[in-house]
């Protein structure tokens, strides 16, 4: 299962290293009760070997190795405005697990970015276990857009390329109603300040996960991005 956020920072510089880690700490405190214990993460290395010799995060925070780390790829790369940090689990295949933000005060593209990647894992086809992660991923970053949705479904299946896919669950910064799409299974508010809703996640089947490899369930994200295009509700990533 595949989790990508798009959103802006609300500040002129890059935050801090410390700063960037302490926010994906907290991702991985949200991970937990999907079996991935907050102490199973490591920073990126030239090798796996030497990737699995140090921890990101410890019980109070991100550990003084993945912050070093950090702030020596960030010194090597010399790109002003724009910052990478990721972590993932130490294994590959099956049961493989990473998550990193992109973090860029650049006027182009702007964007910054969180991705997950969770290779196979049951877990993440649990409704019950991601709708909560994805509302506090949304306290996290403020997103403008959120999509959740197998590696299959983004790749070949969505109907527009250049816009996000709905698959099993999209987040907009808009109040959407079942008029507005009907063919959703679920249309979840997410609440602002003073309880405002400040936008929508669809839903697009909420009586079993979501599988690509089921064509009534990509044919119903499939009308869902469709109808929100002929509304002017799904924009283009461009224009983000």
């Amino acid at each position: 299962m595949e989790i990508t956020s798009t959103f802006r920072l609300d500040q002129q510089v890059l935050p801090t290293e410390s700063q960037q880690l302490q926010d994906l700490w907290r991702v991985a405190k949200l991970l937990v009760p999907f079996g991935l214990p907050l102490h199973g993460w490591y920073p990126p290395a030239d090798t796996p070997e030497h990737s699995l010799l140090n921890r990101a995060f410890d019980d109070t925070g991100p550990t003084p190795a993945a912050l070093s780390i950090l702030k020596a790829e960030n010194q090597e790369k010399e790109m002003p405005g724009w910052r990478e940090a990721a972590v993932w689990n130490g294994t590959e295949g099956t049961g493989g697990a990473l998550f990193k933000s992109s973090l860029t005060t650049a006027a182009k593209p702007l964007r910054c970015t969180f991705e997950l990647s969770a290779k196979r894992i049951e877990s993440f086809s649990n409704k019950e276990l991601v709708l909560p992660l994805v509302l506090s991923l949304l306290e996290i970053w403020p997103a403008m857009t959120l999509e959740v949705h197998p590696y299959k479904y983004s790749a070949m299946q969505q109907v527009f390329p250049d816009r996000p896919g709905v698959g099993w669950m999209l987040y907009l910064p808009q109040v959407l109603t079942p008029q507005n799409v009907p063919e959703a299974g679920a249309l979840i508010p997410v609440l602002g300040e003073k309880k405002k809703q400040t936008g929508t996640i669809i839903v697009s089947v909420a009586d079993e996960p979501f599988s690509s490899d089921n064509p009534e369930h990509v044919k119903i994200a499939n009308k869902i991005e469709v109808r929100l295009v002929d509304q002017d509700l799904l924009p283009r990533y461009a224009d983000l």
